[in-house]
């Protein structure tokens, strides 16, 4: 079971000059990312594939064309919050808020249910669990948030679990589908988005790709673009070199690596996978 997913966050801060359009100093600012998302969509359309894309609500309100537009095509829609505020520190207030305000926007837009969620940075841990209250109260049934080992930001290690799971808690239960990390020389990573997509080799996808039953995806429209700015500064704790590394290294492939990834494996959205599991007897996790 691969599952194609997206985090559709960039937007909100993402708008780069178009030089070929800067002309006697008036400059052209548009939406880069826009011009990946087409191609996407339409190698989606001509491989017959459906994904899940995570969408933050500030997009869907700033730029609602970019959720019809993925809407239109046939995939699923689900949330990343409204703001893309990690969950670490936050209050139940402030998540319910935040939940609602990006649920509402978004079926208000499609027309339809948003019923799936992943948190900004897979910030659900051991300390906010109660986060699954607030899902439940929203409608989602489907969540994607749990990152079950250790990472920079966000994560979940005391969660053993790298299968779908039910989650069960404060009374409510949740259909879980975490990122499935493996190890690879002792040390357990994701390869299936982010940086180690990039880093690792094509050949090393494959081979772990062909050595797992499961494999969640979570792609970045902004780890396609070569041609995108790019910022030397330190971010959460990591030096600038480390953090230049981790954005950047493999950028200038990574598309055309995707591409070839989606054509030699099945994938399928998250609703889909749904309809493949026999929950009866997928193991309840009480958290």
């Amino acid at each position: 079971m691969n599952i194609l997913s997206f985090d559709i966050e960039d937007w909100w801060g993402y708008r780069q000059i178009d030089k070929k359009l800067a002309k006697d100093s008036i400059t052209s600012w548009l939406p880069r990312l826009n011009n990946y998302l087409h191609q996407i969509l339409d190698f989606l359309d001509e491989k017959q594939v459906k994904a899940t894309f995570f969408c933050l609500g500030e997009v869907a309100a700033a730029n609602p064309e970019v959720i019809k537009q993925i809407d239109s095509r046939g995939h699923h829609i689900g949330s990343h919050s409204y703001s893309h505020t990690f969950w670490m520190n936050a209050n139940y207030k402030q998540v319910a808020d935040d939940t609602h305000k990006a649920v509402s926007i978004i079926e208000d837009l499609i027309g339809k249910k948003v019923d799936a969620y992943r948190a900004p940075a897979f910030s659900i841990n051991e300390n906010n669990k109660w986060i699954f209250e607030i899902l439940a109260q929203n409608g989602i049934v489907y969540d994607c948030s749990i990152f079950p080992t250790s990472r920079g930001i966000g994560g979940f290690k005391g969660f053993t679990h790298k299968t779908p799971v039910l989650i069960e808690h404060l009374g409510v239960t949740i259909k879980e589908f975490p990122i499935a990390p493996v190890k690879v020389f002792g040390k357990e990573i994701v390869y299936s988005g982010g940086g180690y997509f990039r880093l690792f080799p094509y050949w090393k996808i494959k081979y772990l790709t062909n050595q797992s039953n499961y494999m969640m995806t979570y792609f970045h429209i902004k780890d396609f673009d070569k041609d995108q700015e790019r910022y030397y500064r330190s971010f959460a704790g990591e030096s600038a070199p480390v953090r230049y590394f981790k954005n950047y290294f493999g950028l200038n492939n990574n598309f055309l690596k995707f591409k070839r990834f989606i054509s030699e494996f099945n994938f399928s959205s998250v609703k889909e996978a749904d309809l493949l599991i026999d929950w009866n007897s997928a193991p309840k996790v009480k958290l």
